[in-house]
């Protein structure tokens, strides 16, 4: 049986971390507020190159934040083609991008998310509003999953760990 420690320190191979990255879900970013405080929000991000980026509005908190302070964290989480449960944090530096870079960087972005039978709409809708895209640059980066702990609880309950969970 583990140990807390060995539950809350296993580590994803980097295989799932990738498949994590790569799909369609949402990213928590984080900034942070003059006053020291952190912004949170929800956006849908791209992976290139090792950098992330999330489209946004010029006038968002979050383009504020980062144009005034040059950092960001994100933060995904998903299950990995293994089956696994996890969680992948970034954290680095990070820069707004405006004209036609942002509008390059939005286009593909959205690509991961939108048919393409109807990228052309939502790209001239959307970009009336977001205007600009911000690049992570990220110099940490962690990730985790809860596999021990699903495993032991599923052995404490008997059925799957995923059965266990109410659904609206």
């Amino acid at each position: 049986m583990p140990d807390a420690r060995e539950v809350y320190r296993e580590k994803p191979s980097q295989d799932e971390i990738d498949d994590v990255l790569r799909q369609r879900v949402a990213a928590a970013v984080g900034t942070t507020n003059e006053d020291g405080s952190v912004h949170l929000a929800y956006v849908i991000f791209l992976r290139e190159d090792g950098r992330l980026y999330f489209e946004t509005s010029s006038t968002t908190r979050k383009a504020r934040n980062v144009a005034r302070n040059g950092s960001a964290s994100m933060l995904v989480q998903g299950t990995a083609a293994s089956g696994r449960h996890l969680m992948v944090a970034a954290e680095g530096e990070a820069r707004v991008l405006d004209g036609s870079a942002a509008s390059e960087v939005n286009r593909r972005l959205r690509a991961k998310y939108i048919r393409p039978e109807a990228l052309d709409a939502v790209d001239r809708a959307w970009s009336r509003f977001d205007d600009v895209a911000i690049e992570v640059f990220p110099a940490r980066w962690r990730s985790w999953t809860g596999g021990l702990l699903h495993a032991e609880t599923e052995r404490e309950l008997g059925i799957p760990y995923d059965d266990a969970w109410i659904e609206d």
